[in-house]
C-alpha cells in the first residue's frame, strides 16, 4: 500500500499535456491566430523526468493582454499544494515588423519579446519551452 502511494505521489506529469494530430507551427504574423493559440495552459519543461514539481503558465488574453501568472503545483503523496505568483507581469500582444511579439510590463519597466515558436501544443519564447497542459480544476479561478 505503501509503495501504490509513492508510486501515485510521483506520478508522470506529462500525461496532462494535450496531443493532437498534425500539431503545425502557428503562423506568427496573424495576432489574432497567435492570441487563440496562447490562450490556456502551459506546463514549463523543466527539462527532467518524473519530477513532483510542475510550473504552469494561465493566459487568458482579454482583447490583446492577459497576466503572466506562474502556478508552481507540487504532488505530495496525499494531496496536491498550489503557489500562486500573483507579481508576474502583463502580457501585451503587439505586432512589430510582421511579427507578433510579446510585450511584458511590470513595475521594473517593459521587455518585448520575440515568440520563437508557436504550435498548438508546444510554445517557446526566451529559450524557455512551455507545453499545452490540460489545467486543473484548481486553476479555473485563475482563469475566469
Amino acid at each position: 500500500m505503501i509503495l501504490l502511494l509513492i508510486l501515485f505521489g510521483c506520478s508522470d506529469s506529462k500525461r496532462n499535456l494535450i496531443v493532437v494530430k498534425n500539431d503545425h507551427q502557428i503562423n506568427l504574423t496573424e495576432i489574432d491566430s497567435v492570441k487563440e493559440n496562447l490562450n490556456g495552459y502551459w506546463v514549463m519543461d523543466l527539462g527532467r523526468r518524473n519530477t513532483s514539481t510542475e510550473t504552469i503558465l494561465c493566459l487568458k488574453f482579454n482583447e490583446y493582454s492577459a497576466f503572466w501568472e506562474h502556478v508552481i503545483i507540487k504532488n505530495g503523496m496525499l494531496n496536491k499544494t498550489f503557489e500562486f505568483n500573483t507579481s508576474g507581469p502583463v502580457a501585451s500582444l503587439i505586432k512589430v515588423n510582421d511579427s507578433v511579439k510579446i510585450e511584458l510590463v511590470n513595475l521594473g519597466g517593459a521587455d518585448t519579446t520575440k515568440i520563437e515558436y508557436l504550435t498548438k501544443t508546444k510554445f517557446r519564447i526566451n529559450d524557455i519551452t512551455y507545453f499545452k497542459h490540460k489545467g486543473y480544476p484548481e486553476l479555473k479561478t485563475i482563469m475566469e
